[in-house]
């Protein structure tokens, strides 16, 4: 296992509401929030708690719950946010990060 399996490719963008919108690609999970830290938060904790699931009541599913790609139109806007950050070195509605895989108990 690599250091980069640990590691959870997300995104998030402001809607034209001003609320916020965040998806984990690699698990196909998204939050809403009223502001970019609230949105990340979100998803943090959907993340940690798909994974609990994923590891305890449906551990005989797990290599189909765990990774589950996002369609492929998330991973398009991800890779041209990227672009847009890196050409622009800023945007105020966008947001590229990554979370560290949450580390679940065994059972």
């Amino acid at each position: 296992m690599k250091l980069s399996d640990l590691v959870l490719r997300c995104y998030g963008e402001r809607e034209d509401d001003g609320s916020w919108f965040a998806i984990c690609l690699d698990l196909n999970i998204y939050a809403r929030g009223k502001s970019a830290e609230e949105v990340k938060a979100r998803l943090r904790t959907f993340i940690g708690e798909y994974l609990t699931e994923a590891v305890t009541k449906d551990r005989e599913h797990f290599s189909d719950l765990v990774p589950r790609s996002a369609p492929f139109f998330f991973w398009w806007r991800y890779f041209r946010i990227w672009c847009y950050i890196k050409a622009h070195k800023t945007a105020r509605d966008l947001m590229k990060f990554k979370l560290p895989l949450p580390m679940v108990p065994c059972v």
